[in-house]
């Protein structure tokens, strides 16, 4: 078939792999093999029916460019980011809802084109990417992309146009990408500001679960002490002989009311035997 014969071919003298416009379904896994690992630079796959780009692409550490646009890849292996060579990635017109966070190993990655998939984030790690120069991101279903981006001092376009749930800047500044960085720029320092407060507050926080600790324990002291306090108020000689003399007092008054009523339990038994006499008196 003619797709085979443009790979059995290999890669011109430029080091470039032309397998556009045929009919492949998969990645042919040739490409894993030395021939093309150690010769080939550029690879150009677009326009055919691939789903997916494997595993086997993490052999080939010399791709410094990969075309896979208008094919029906959904799934990038995270393999691509063995490709550290890689400076071009363009997988426009596909059907891919995320990218790889291991295309931030590609350190030498300057251009990015992803427009018409179905993207609804970027990785947070392509603000790692030292040599980043233009994201095409157009025509997807983005809700966010990474506030850092507008940091990356290499990066001079991100076209982000076309995502209508898009919110980190007006409809009106997404194709002018001095206006979308300086909306990041104002959102990241935001949020840069509600974190300090944030870690404010939580420190607040353990300092006060800190300090209501030791309001518990100098609680507990105090009610100890006063405990103490009133066992040495006992033991003091004052004290002491204060409480001895009332309880003297107290027996002496339970001495003299016991004397009172014995006497007048006496005279009344004493009246009583006289009333009730049967014998007369000799």
């Amino acid at each position: 078939m003619e797709e085979y014969d443009d790979l059995s071919a290999g890669p011109a003298e430029d080091g470039t792999l032309d397998l556009s416009h045929n009919t492949w379904t998969v990645f042919p896994p040739e490409l894993s093999l030395p021939h093309f690992s150690q010769t080939l630079l550029h690879l150009d796959a677009k326009n055919n029916s691939l789903t997916q780009v494997p595993e086997c692409i993490s052999c080939l550490a010399l791709l410094q460019s990969l075309d896979v646009s208008l094919n029906q890849i959904e799934y990038i292996d995270k393999g691509i980011g063995q490709c550290i060579r890689l400076r071009s990635l363009n997988v426009s017109r596909n059907r891919l809802e995320s990218l790889p966070n291991e295309l931030s190993n590609c350190i030498l990655l300057e251009k990015i084109v992803a427009d018409q998939n179905r993207l609804t984030a970027l990785p947070e790690t392509l603000i790692d990417l030292i040599a980043i120069s233009t994201i095409d991101v157009r025509d997807n279903q983005l809700k966010s992309i990474p506030l850092g981006l507008c940091r990356v001092p290499t990066l001079k376009t991100i076209l982000c146009d076309g995502n209508n749930d898009l919110t980190v800047a007006p409809e009106h500044m997404r194709d002018d990408t001095d206006l979308l960085f300086h909306c990041l720029e104002m959102q990241l320092k935001f949020k840069e500001v509600i974190a300090a407060k944030s870690n404010q507050r939580d420190e607040l926080q353990v300092k006060a679960e800190e300090l209501r600790e030791e309001l518990n324990n100098a609680t507990n002291c105090i009610s100890e002490l006063e405990k103490d306090i009133a066992v040495l108020v006992w033991e003091r000689p004052d004290e002491y002989i204060r409480r001895k003399e009332r309880f003297v007092e107290l027996v002496k008054c339970a001495s003299d009311k016991i004397v009172f009523y014995w006497r007048l339990t006496k005279d009344a038994a004493l009246k009583w035997w006289n009333d009730h006499k049967t014998h007369p008196e000799y």
